[in-house]
């Protein structure tokens, strides 16, 4: 049975996180490792091949140590890299559906990614992640040793849906909605909204696929309905709403309009 837990949002929303267990941890953990170790042998045979022409002018101990520096950093910077640049990935991780997010589901930075990942001395002893397999089977929210020093969950992702027809409210085509454009009786969110707002609605457009197909609709509609009069937004009668990919128009729509501005 997969374990969730569940956060409160900013907008004071609850939001439904999937923990990600043992087995798909030490998955994407086994795929990372198999990258790290190619990585590894292939500058082995480039240095080795570089201290062999270096011996004869007598840089082969420079070059032993960066090659000291350069395996430390392959092993213990790439995960800090990837988590922070991918927003809590890595390789193996994005390959399992995995994310790593500090506690309350706020994305990961590169201190919280540097300690997680710099704990993993702690968690591989005595031997192969003995400790930190252990920590993950034991508490209740699947955290290694890195995870209770950096206060970080590993998720599971939520798949990405896509737009289809009639997948938003306003009296627009698809085609609309991909190429940012409304209809002509709903007013430009650009012209009526604030820079605040519309900042909101982008990021909750970037983390609607992390929540459940509820949660996104219950803080959608907390968007939303106080923006109806001011868009002048007009709803299809007798279908149901859906608010979050309404939203996604409405930010594809602020989108369209400042890359114009930019040409």
């Amino acid at each position: 049975m997969p374990r969730e837990v569940t956060v409160i949002t900013p907008e004071n929303i609850p939001l439904t996180l999937e923990l990600a267990g043992l087995g798909s941890r030490f998955g994407a953990l086994l795929l990372d490792i198999t990258i790290q170790t190619l990585v590894t042998l292939t500058l082995f045979f480039v240095g080795a091949m570089a201290a062999a022409a270096a011996s004869l002018s007598g840089l082969s101990g420079w070059l032993t140590a960066l090659g000291v520096i350069a395996v430390f950093l392959i092993w213990f910077g790439y995960f800090i890299l990837f988590e922070t640049i991918w927003n809590g990935q890595t390789p193996g991780k994005k390959a399992f559906g995995l994310r790593v997010v500090r506690d309350g589901g706020y994305p990961i930075n590169v201190f919280s990614a540097a300690a997680r990942n710099l704990i993993r001395i702690a968690d591989f002893v005595p031997v192969a992640y003995g400790v930190g397999a252990l920590a993950v089977f034991f508490h209740p929210q699947y955290k290694r040793l890195g995870d209770l020093a950096a206060g970080t969950l590993v998720v599971k992702e939520r798949a990405a849906g896509s737009l289809g027809a009639g997948s938003y409210v306003p009296r627009a085509t698809t085609q609309n909605a991909v190429s940012g454009m409304l209809p002509p009786t709903v007013r430009h969110p650009s012209d009526v909204l604030s820079a605040d707002e519309l900042a909101l609605l982008r990021r909750f457009a970037l983390r609607r696929w992390e929540m459940t197909p509820d949660d996104s609709e219950r803080l959608a509609y907390r968007l939303v309905v106080p923006l109806v009069e001011r868009l002048n937004l007009t709803f299809v009668p007798g279908a149901p709403p859906r608010y979050a990919d309404l939203v996604s128009v409405l930010v594809a729509a602020a989108d369209a309009r400042e890359e114009e501005s930019r040409v």
